[in-house]
């Protein structure tokens, strides 16, 4: 499974998530609100996750730390909220693409990855 686009939808407000992120796998399957977040050791991408009743957030969907899509998934992120965080502060817009193939420039920043 590859990671085919990913669009960055930037974070209003001031909060420690940072911004959304909708990832396309395989050009066939999308999954939604991914985020990017600011931790106590810097960024990382969080997964979706939902209320419960009991007030508690529980992860949608799970991935093995230790897979190559987790690594994937991180880098490519992370570097397209990087090239996001850019063009906004440049008067850039929100919402950006990796497209199919493209290349993906960058370091995970502080080299985190994607926790569960």
């Amino acid at each position: 499974m590859k990671i085919t686009d990913v669009v960055i939808r930037m974070a209003k407000g001031a909060s420690k998530v940072k911004a959304f992120a909708v990832v396309t796998f395989d050009n066939d399957f999308t999954v939604n609100a991914f985020k990017v977040v600011e931790g106590p050791n810097g960024l990382f991408v969080g997964s979706p996750s939902q209320r419960s009743s009991d007030g508690k957030f529980y992860n949608t969907i799970k991935i093995k730390r230790d897979s190559d899509i987790n690594s994937e998934l991180s880098e490519k992120v992370l570097a397209k909220y990087n090239e996001s965080a850019d063009a906004a502060g440049a008067g850039g817009h929100e919402g950006a693409h990796i497209g199919r193939g493209g290349p993906v420039g960058g370091d995970p920043v502080g080299g985190h990855g994607f926790f569960l």
